[in-house]
Order: structure tokens, then sequence, then C-alpha cells
């Protein structure tokens, strides 16, 4: 307040537009979210096996990886060298397949084989 109880011209205007600014900048658009990731070629293929399983492979060729989809688990796989078709392992889990078919090695258990599934 001014030195006669009143409030000076110039602060009763800021007094007045303060709330006007405030709602203003409430009003305004927030700024876009940062973009996501660019998309990463990616194939997939499932595949029934003759352990009863079905399972899903996806391809990403880019990056030289493969992921094993099998009992609501995925596996990430790294590619190897074939002579043809492909191969993907993480050590424990090997998968080798060409055409509609491949062979799943899990450990020291028996070679489960599998094929495409419609």
């Amino acid at each position: 307040m001014g030195e006669f109880g009143y409030a000076s011209p110039m602060r009763a205007a800021l007094l007045l537009l303060t709330p006007l600014t405030l709602a203003l900048g409430a009003c305004s658009t927030p700024p876009p979210p940062p973009q996501g990731m660019p998309d990463v070629p990616m194939s997939r293929a499932y595949y029934a096996c003759s352990d009863g399983a079905d399972i899903e492979m996806r391809f990403f060729p880019l990056q030289g990886v493969g992921v094993l989809i099998r009992h609501g688990r995925n596996h990430e796989l790294q590619q190897q060298p074939a002579a043809s078709g492909f191969l993907y392992t993480n050590g424990s889990i090997r998968v080798q397949g060409k055409g509609d078919e491949l062979m799943l090695e899990i450990g020291r258990m028996v070679p489960i084989t599998c094929r495409v599934s419609d």
C-alpha cells in the first residue's frame, strides 16, 4: 500500500494481472513428449513343437539377435553363422532352423523338433 493507504496504480495492475497470467499459463499446452525409439525391423514366426509346447521366435536381423519365447519366458539368443537357414544360441539354448522347421536344444535335454504353425 502506498503512503496514503491505497495501492499504487502499478501495484494494482500487477495484482490484477498475476492471476490472469497464472490462469493463461495453466491453459497452455505442454510440450510434446520426446520421440520414442525408432522402429526396429523384426520378423516373427510361431511354431508347434513335438513336446506339445508352442513357441515364438522373433528375429532382429540388424542387431543379430533372436528372441525365443517359450512358456511365457523370453530368451535372448545371439545369431551365429550357419551354412544355410539360421542359428541362434546363448550357450544353454540353441535354435537352428531352415524353411518351416527348427530344432530346439535346451541344455542336455533331447532336441525338440518344431514346425511353423498357422
